[in-house]
């Protein structure tokens, strides 16, 4: 009866390890999965105001990220930021302006890769581009007139008091006599949530669990297990041949 009990306890542990090996391979293969999902470029909604997505003065949305918005100002201060990605190769500084809308509130606006000096821009305008999420790391040491990041917290004043949070990558820019600018505009691509690990490394880890789990399935048919199982009735016989043997001397 013991025996009985033991062998289905130990078969009821190898099914439970086999299950546990499938299921943790499922897990990594749907992280896999959400990964590729969530990283994929999505279409761009439709043109929306600044303010119908976000708030001066506040946290910016989580969907107001990567919305193409549209403003109407006068750009006042202007400032440079210094060395920031362009993309894996290439490092330019930005030319960012405060854009003081007709509402009394402001955004930063990165309006060109810069080439040469600041140009002045007198009179409204009216721009679009792609909104994005201050930036939190510093860039470089920032000297008079630049930004070690591209933060709306770094240009706070009593002149500028209530900023966007974020900023915008200019894609268009037109001014009070509906001429377009003439600009070296910044690639605005949209960004992606980053969630933890690799696509591949979690397709490696469904490939390791897989594995074992096939391991413990085929684990029954090698010798060496089946000896172990044979020592131990050879051992329980010897035993009850011994007790009989020495009855019979008795």
């Amino acid at each position: 009866m013991k025996s009985a009990v033991s062998k289905a306890g130990l078969v009821l542990i190898w099914l439970s390890l086999i299950y546990a090996c499938y299921e943790l391979g499922v897990w990594q293969l749907n992280r896999a999965q959400a990964l590729n999902v969530v990283t994929a470029p999505k279409p761009d909604q439709p043109l929306i105001p600044l303010n119908e997505v976000s708030s001066a003065g506040k946290n910016m949305p989580i969907k107001a990220v990567n919305r193409i918005v549209s403003a109407t100002g006068n750009y006042a201060n202007s400032y440079i930021a210094k060395d920031q990605k362009i993309s894996e190769e290439q490092i330019a500084d930005f030319d960012v302006r405060i854009l003081k809308l007709n509402t009394g509130h402001a955004v930063l606006v990165v309006r060109e890769v810069l080439a040469q000096g600041i140009d002045q821009v007198l009179g409204e305008v009216s721009i679009t581009g792609r909104l994005y999420p201050r930036q939190n790391v510093d860039r470089t040491f920032a000297k008079p007139g630049e930004l070690s990041r591209i933060d709306p917290a770094l240009v706070v004043s009593k002149e500028n008091p209530f900023l966007y949070d974020g900023y915008i990558i200019l894609r268009s820019e037109i001014s009070g006599n509906n001429q377009a600018s003439n600009l070296n505009l910044v690639p605005s691509p949209q960004i992606s949530e980053r969630l933890p690990g690799f696509y591949w490394q979690h397709i490696s880890y469904v490939v390791v669990w897989w594995f074992m789990g096939l391991l413990l399935l085929i684990a029954p048919i090698f010798p060496q297990f089946r000896l172990n199982s044979e020592k131990v009735g050879d051992g329980s016989d010897k035993k009850v041949n011994k007790s009989r043997k020495a009855g019979i001397k008795k």
